[in-house]
């Protein structure tokens, strides 16, 4: 059954089929993917991915180039090519005469072994470590810190998602951490590994707000501060107006809601757990168990001033981002 479907995958690749062959060969694919138990339609689809030809890293990027191509320098769109670099496309400004290639000025500039990042970009899909990363691709420890980072970088910054329909929300701590510095800031006193920060001192705790919909789309910020004014700030340009909005019993929610005019159900600690059988915030406190889990337990804790990337990484592994994905959303 698996070579009948990856044998109609490539006849469907030719461009010259009649169209009742077409539909034909569709009806047989689609009735033999129905038959299928989900495990099994996940072995075809891993197949199909696995035969189609790899596209080289350069040709990814290159259409994004093109479609709003200007120099990273003066911002000119008078440019002419200027011979290749190590198979990689140059080109020269008219305007400011400098040269520079597609990835110039980008999170990925000045990265080198390219044809290994396919490999990485699997690594991340995993959510494996730096050393697992590194022994996998064969590169050194430093080069695998480099690449996390640049390739979350973009993603970072972006603008993220609006949330609509029913939305859950709630905020979590995670202790101040400086891991990797040789020299603690504010003559702070380093903490044992796996100790715990002081939670009474508001400098030893870090807020963090997380809020997802039922469609899966994910808002993550890092607050300030845990006041008001932060959870309002940051959260409200996210929902849509006239949505369902579930929350613990904080105050700040109630002003979010009435402001984008939402149905607020709120869950107070030991009252309720569930209203209407529907509205509750325990798919939000499952993704705070599971992120806290990951970075705390197979992280090994991370250091707060890269958690915003850690943050953005957690996005796109809820999205489900394959390797072409997590490249490109690095590049623009």
């Amino acid at each position: 059954m698996l070579s009948i479907l990856i044998s109609a995958h490539n006849v469907l690749k030719v461009k010259t089929m009649k169209t009742k062959s077409f539909s034909l060969k569709l009806n047989q694919i689609t009735s033999a993917l129905l038959s299928m138990t989900p495990a099994q339609r996940e072995v075809v689809h891993q197949s199909i991915r696995t035969s189609q030809a790899e596209m080289p890293i350069n040709e990814l990027f290159q259409p994004i180039f093109d479609a709003s191509s200007a120099c990273p320098h003066c911002s000119s769109t008078h440019l002419r090519k200027w011979g290749k670099s190590g198979g990689t496309q140059r080109y020269r400004c008219n305007c400011c005469a400098k040269t520079f290639n597609i990835k110039t000025k980008t999170p990925l500039a000045r990265l080198r072994k390219c044809h290994l990042w396919k490999e990485y970009t699997r690594c991340m899909e995993l959510k494996l470590t730096l050393r697992q990363a590194a022994s996998i691709c064969h590169i050194n420890l430093k080069t695998a810190f480099l690449w996390r980072h640049r390739f979350l970088m973009t993603k970072t910054a972006k603008t993220q998602d609006t949330l609509s329909g029913i939305i859950e929300v709630d905020e979590f701590f995670m202790a101040y951490s400086e891991k990797g510095s040789k020299k603690l800031k504010n003559g702070r006193k380093a903490r044992k590994r796996g100790g715990d920060a002081d939670k009474r001192t508001q400098d030893e705790q870090i807020a963090i707000l997380l809020s997802i919909d039922r469609s899966k789309h994910i808002v993550s910020k890092v607050l300030s501060a845990d006041t008001a004014l932060e959870i309002e700030s940051n959260l409200e340009s996210h929902i849509m107006s006239n949505s369902v909005l579930c929350s613990d019993g904080a105050w700040p929610y109630v002003s979010v809601a009435k402001h984008k005019n939402c149905d607020h159900k709120r869950l107070i600690n030991g009252k309720k757990r569930v209203i209407e059988s529907i509205y509750h915030i325990q798919t939000v406190n499952g993704s705070i168990a599971h992120f806290k889990s990951w970075v705390l337990g197979k992280m090994k804790g991370i250091a707060t001033k890269y958690l915003p990337n850690y943050l953005a990484w957690f996005r796109e592994s809820s999205e489900k981002y394959d390797y072409q994905q997590i490249l490109v959303a690095a590049y623009r």
